[in-house]
């Protein structure tokens, strides 16, 4: 597998983190010396915006709570009102954490604790569930016993646990949801534009109450506890006994997981994957015209086949093209992917080192020259992000002509195979999905987040706020020199 992330010139390695004086560390036990050496957070954080004012946000992010994180050489995006710092996740103001879990593909921890430290929950429990191995993850235990750090043992070496998900307990019983796009690491949150979507407050349930009481109208809590279950780590036990012991009531969108493994449709249909998707976009999204194109954006492409048909359509758009409506059995949506071209990444803020978290490379690219004819430029200059390369992943379907979008999914899932499954097409019964990766997004749905069939796009309607997209529209065609970025650039 092609590394996920490929870091600044000027940085530290995985696992390491340089002070204001430029001395560098790689032993987490050296953190509390290193964080006391920096004169104060900015020496430590490059965007820090002022406390207390996080829980002000989140609610005028409502009814979306759907944030991007904070450009460094953007300083535009820094008081944009849907921008947000990992240091306000922690924020105060949004509940006193007295125990988190992490669960991240690369973690820096070292970097980690730092954010802990300026939060001010250094030294509560924090159990992360990383993907890729470091020693200074596996040895942190050792120095920061609070710390418990257990590496997610994957069924092949091309499975990845890529999921990006925050737990947040607070000392009053109630905890948080944190879905994101982005790894914990210094790189991630620096000049990346990354999608963050944080649940509102959830209060424990009393003590007495049943035991089908406080879930959302979506699901989300049943969903995400056989999600948990799926990692079959016993520390993650007491959290799932903690969720299922608190009002999710509040929650208006829907879970989206993959998990590893041979599937079969069961009662409640797929569970993960593309197939899960399509379960709920039939139930519950609006009829949409077949004109309408399929969206897709990620910050790296599988191996789709040799023509779009092979997976695309076959798999994917017949799953994510489904509406409550009559079903269109002929006729596929167009099919559009957003993806950085060279000249995207080389007038990047970092130069062509901004292309270290776009790992598509030449080798599969070669093996899909059709897929040229379906991609589209990444340009975000409404949100003041066209130099922060996207390692945001979001799907979509939009109607730019009555500025309507009928749903909107942000999500770790790159668009490939290993992320939302691909059908055996040899066996003869029902099929069976194979999925190889942990990954995990929202579903955002009109009808639960709005009451109404479609968001506006672009400008507030009935009342209700525009969906904050992350690129701009109508989407910036390739040129006909242009190509997309590929890693191999970098070597």
């Amino acid at each position: 597998m092609v590394a996920e992330n490929l870091k600044r010139s000027n940085s530290p390695s995985a696992g390491t983190s340089v002070n204001s004086s430029g001395t560098s560390f790689t032993d987490g036990s050296k953190l509390s010396k290193k964080v006391k050496i920096a004169r104060n957070i900015k020496d430590y954080i490059p965007v820090v915006l002022e406390k207390g004012h996080a829980a002000e946000k989140l609610k005028r992010a409502a009814p979306y709570n759907f944030f991007l994180t904070a450009i460094t050489d953007s300083k535009r995006t820094h008081n944009e009102h849907f921008t947000i710092t990992l240091q306000e996740i922690f924020d105060e103001s949004l509940g006193e954490v007295e125990s988190s879990v992490q669960i991240n593909f690369m973690v820096e921890i070292g970097w980690l604790l730092g954010h802990y430290y300026f939060a001010g929950i250094m030294g509560t429990p924090l159990l992360v569930l990383y993907g890729d191995e470091t020693p200074e993850l596996s040895n942190i235990s050792k120095t920061h016993p609070e710390v418990t750090a257990v590496k997610v043992n994957m069924p092949t070496p091309f499975s990845t646990s890529h999921a990006k998900v925050m737990l947040l307990g607070y000392t009053d019983g109630s905890m948080r949801v944190v879905i994101s796009t982005a790894n914990l690491y210094e790189d991630d949150w620096h000049n990346r534009t990354q999608g963050i979507w944080i649940s509102p407050k959830l209060p424990a349930l009393p003590s007495d109450a049943d035991t089908t009481a406080g879930e959302s109208p979506t699901s989300f809590r049943q969903d995400l506890m056989l999600y948990l279950v799926e990692y079959k780590i016993a520390k993650l036990q007491p959290w799932i006994a903690r969720i299922r012991k608190t009002d999710f009531s509040s929650i208006n969108v829907f879970f989206i997981g993959s998990a590893p493994g041979g599937f079969r449709e069961g009662s409640r249909g797929y569970l993960w994957g593309h197939p899960r998707v399509g379960e709920l976009l039939k139930k519950h999204s609006t009829t949409i015209d077949p004109r309408v194109p399929m969206i897709c954006q990620s910050s790296s492409i599988g191996n789709l086949g040799p023509n779009i048909q092979t997976w695309i359509q076959h798999d994917f758009l017949n799953s994510l093209r489904k509406h409550s409506g009559p079903p269109e059995l002929t006729h596929f949506p167009p099919f559009k992917m957003i993806y950085p071209s060279f000249g995207n990444v080389n007038n990047s803020h970092d130069g062509l080192l901004g292309g270290g978290c776009l790992p598509y490379g030449a080798n599969t690219n070669d093996k899909q020259p059709w897929l040229r004819g379906h991609l589209f430029q990444w340009c975000s200059r409404e949100r003041f992000r066209s130099q922060a390369m996207p390692h945001i992943k979001c799907y979509t379907r939009m109607n730019l002509e009555d500025q309507s979008i009928y749903w909107f999914m942000l999500t770790s899932a790159n668009l490939s195979k290993a992320a939302w499954g691909a059908f055996n097409k040899n066996v003869n019964i029902a099929p069976c999905l194979r999925i190889m990766n942990y990954e995990a997004g929202v579903l955002f749905l009109p009808r639960f987040v709005t009451g109404e069939e479609t968001f506006p796009l672009g400008h507030a309607r009935n009342g209700i706020p525009p969906f904050p997209l992350p690129y701009d529209v109508p989407l910036t065609p390739y040129a006909a020199d242009d190509k997309p970025f590929l890693m191999d650039y970098l070597r």
